[in-house]
């Protein structure tokens, strides 16, 4: 299987990609349940510290491979043109980003007793109405960037383009790294995509080309250094140190090492997971992506009824992330019995 040229008309569906969208997706869900105990530190003991943190270090790379996977079905793809891109799916996903900030914005104003205008008009500039829907700020913004860039990787010879996704990796973790320590790292959600582009060249070369990488070393690898960096930041620096966090953020090196092993690793091995189940659960990912905060909250707020205990981290998290994934499939797949939201999510 390759990836698309501007000479054939579609992809053929690739089941190795269901795979790595469903594994992206609960990847999401597992980060977003395993940062609370990241932000106990001072309530944690350096060991139940560093088994959050353990656990978290192990999700960092699904927004990158998620880009990655949309690399894969939008370059090189004849329909990838601006008239197509203007009038179908920039609409569709700017509708998908418009409704999740108006159920988000509910959310906040019923339910959590949040909602403050100014501060929400200024997170829809900056890009996150909530702390998760970023990802549609990204993705639209790709959108814009894409027609251009398939046209060039399709022409361009691989050795050229396997040099210029070196380099702008390089680049992106250079840059990324010092304006974190400089403390100038200011996105918003106009340049979100920007940072990305990297992440859109690798996963369309990695696709493509399927260079024979020792991938389970580099995840490993990348996983390895993750953990002993956050944990020597976290614990040198201080627990107030605004970068202790630095080797989770999406561009630092580890990352993209841990993002490159799960593209790896994931089209490898796709075949030993129950085909049936990734079929079905594939269509649901984006709904299950909304929708998990949500879902997350609310069992969180009847631990505490049920019992105290229930909120100890390492009952906690796992409890959760298995509760929040499964609520949230169901949920995303009775939603998709309704025709319109089948159509758009």
């Amino acid at each position: 299987m390759t990836a698309l040229s501007l000479k054939n008309p579609a992809l053929a569906h690739d089941a190795r990609l269901d795979f790595v969208r469903v594994v992206s997706c609960f990847a999401v869900v597992l980060l977003h349940v395993s940062a609370r105990p990241i932000y106990m530190q001072s309530e944690l003991s350096p060991w139940g510290w560093l088994l959050g943190n353990a656990v978290s270090s192990l999700t960092h790379w699904c927004v990158p491979v998620f880009v990655m996977l949309s690399a894969v079905l939008i370059l090189g793809n004849v329909k990838t043109t601006y008239q197509v891109m203007l009038s179908s799916r920039i609409p569709r996903m700017l509708g998908v980003l418009a409704v999740s900030t108006l159920i988000y914005g509910l959310w906040m104003k019923l339910f959590q007793g949040s909602f403050v205008w100014d501060a929400f008009l200024r997170s829809l500039i900056l890009g996150q109405p909530y702390y998760h829907l970023h990802f549609f700020y990204l993705i639209i913004g790709l959108y814009f960037i894409a027609p251009a860039l398939s046209r060039v990787v399709v022409d361009m010879p691989e050795v050229e383009l396997r040099n210029v996704v070196i380099v702008t990796c390089m680049l992106t973790m250079i840059v990324f790294a010092w304006s974190s320590f400089s403390r100038t790292y200011t996105p918003n959600g106009a340049t979100f995509s920007w940072w990305y582009i990297s992440y859109y060249l690798l996963g369309y070369y990695l696709y493509r080309y399927k260079p024979a990488l020792p991938y389970a070393w580099i995840l490993i690898g990348g996983y390895v250094v993750t953990v002993g960096g956050t944990q020597a930041l976290a614990y040198t620096m201080g627990n107030n140190y605004i970068w202790k966090l630095y080797f989770y953020s999406y561009f630092s090196p580890t990352v993209f090492a841990m993002a490159i092993g799960v593209w790896g690793m994931a089209l490898k091995y796709s075949h030993m997971v129950n085909a049936r189940f990734i079929r079905a659960a594939a269509p649901l990912t984006l709904l299950v992506y909304i929708l998990h905060p949500m879902v997350m909250e609310c069992l969180r707020s009847q631990y505490g009824k049920i019992s105290p205990e229930l909120m100890r981290p390492v009952v906690e998290v796992p409890m959760t992330v298995v509760l929040t994934f499964a609520v949230s499939l169901a949920a995303a797949w009775l939603l998709r019995k309704i025709n319109f939201v089948k159509k758009y999510f």
